[in-house]
């Protein structure tokens, strides 16, 4: 049966037909799959969220060692030495970083050695070469310094059975450094989800054709596969499908190989080319929603084979939007990871604004920083297929339900475009 039907109502849409954001999108998240960590190298695992726990099972150093280019010396030998009155030394070679043969230091004597180089028996101090100088075969050392200054002791960074990292941290350089120096060099993480981004509707030529009469470029398909890796997710993208049901059933069919989550654009209103609920529901499970937000009003989610499936509408804005407001925070969620939302900042609105009834506004604007804090200025038309005002964005001023108007100077929240 066809959903292209009339109400006969003064009204577009009857506000008890809406759902909320947080309904709609809980409803997909509850779709998803505990992901399944995989083994990587380390250098594969930046930005990944660890799977397992991580200890240390050897001491970091493993070994005594210089802190500083100088000389390694017994500390009681050089107790009275300072400006007026240096202390010589006898040097008896050089030890330098990697070394494993080693001289013992005997009373009265010393070796010159090298920062990191490990610290030769019978030495219990280094005195940094900036407070000595030569002369002949000995040094003077003109300032004193106790036993184990300038000296790196063994475990005292890492120990065996100390915690690294935690379970569910996303994995930074420096992290992969601790692992690194901790002698780990392959980790559980989870992988990044592969998405699969399809732009249905016979209207849509791809960017690289001139469109004919009545047919336009497909903006969705590229731009969603940016955000996708952007999100750090891997896109594959499907192309344009014709409204047609073989068509969408074939392309979908053959996605689910290679897809931890599926994004349709265009399908997802209620006209009689709008297919894509009908096609996933005959294939798997389905959802159609008229959640409460402007734009990006309709919206599909759904399952097929346990693969997620979410529909956007097919205006470029309300797919933006959406994919910021649902596809994102999934993603996020198939990587494990627990910040699945932008960041948030308080802005002063530069100018009156204007929301619908009952409905949470996105509006693209963009920020700039005075003595006050943030001014958020929309980027021009707000209409939901002026592609050109995303590009000008850096936040999305999100206006409550409730709100209707926004003065010039009213705090808002806006939510950020950049990391």
């Amino acid at each position: 049966m066809s959903r292209f039907v009339g109400h006969g109502r003064h009204e577009v849409t009857d506000l008890s037909e809406l759902v909320s954001v947080e309904e709609h999108l809980d409803a997909i998240l509850g779709l998803l799959a505990p992901p399944e960590p995989i083994e990587l190298r380390l250098a594969d695992a930046l930005g990944l969220v660890l799977a397992d726990d991580t200890t240390s099972e050897v001491s970091v150093p493993a070994f005594a060692n210089a802190a500083m280019d100088g000389y390694a010396v017994i500390a009681r030998d050089i107790r009275r030495a300072d400006a007026d009155e240096p202390v010589s030394l006898g040097v008896d070679g050089e030890v330098a970083a990697g070394v494993q043969d080693l001289p013992t230091i005997r009373p009265g004597r010393c070796v010159r050695i090298m920062t990191g180089a490990p610290m030769p028996p019978g030495a219990d101090a280094v005195v940094p070469v900036e407070v000595t100088s030569s002369r002949g075969a000995d040094v003077r050392i003109y300032r004193a310094v106790g036993a184990g200054e300038h000296v790196r002791g063994p475990g005292e960074d890492l120990r065996p059975g100390q915690a690294l990292l935690s379970k569910g941290r996303r994995l930074a350089p420096a992290d992969l450094g601790v692992l690194a120096a901790a002698g780990v060099s392959r980790v559980r993480c989870i992988p990044p989800p592969r998405v699969v981004v399809i732009s249905s509707g016979d209207e849509l030529v791809p960017a690289d054709k001139e469109p004919l009469p009545g047919q336009i470029r497909d903006v969705n398909g590229p731009m969603l596969a940016a955000m996708v890796r952007a999100a750090g997710a891997v896109p594959f993208s499907a192309g344009i499908v014709r409204d047609d049901r073989k068509a969408l059933r074939y392309v979908l069919d053959t996605s689910l190989g290679h897809a931890d989550l599926i994004v349709c654009t265009g399908g997802a209103s209620a006209g009689t080319r709008d297919l894509l609920p009908e096609v996933i529901g005959q294939l798997g499970e389905v959802a159609t929603a008229k959640v409460a937000m402007k734009p990006g009003m309709p919206q599909i989610r759904g399952r097929i084979a346990g693969c997620p499936i979410i529909g956007l509408p097919g205006n470029p804005v309300s797919a933006f939007v959406s994919f910021e407001v649902f596809v994102r925070p999934v993603i996020r969620s198939l990587q494990g990871r627990r910040d699945v939302q932008r960041p948030v900042v308080r802005a002063r609105a530069a100018e009156p604004l204007k929301a619908p009834r009952g409905k949470r506004a996105f509006l693209r604007v963009r920020l700039t920083r005075d003595q006050q804090g943030w001014l958020a200025t929309p980027t021009g038309h707000q209409g939901s297929h002026v592609v050109s005002s995303i590009a000008r964005a850096d936040g999305l001023a999100v206006l409550g339900e409730e709100v209707e108007d926004v003065a010039e100077g009213q705090d808002i929240d806006v939510q950020l475009l950049v990391e």
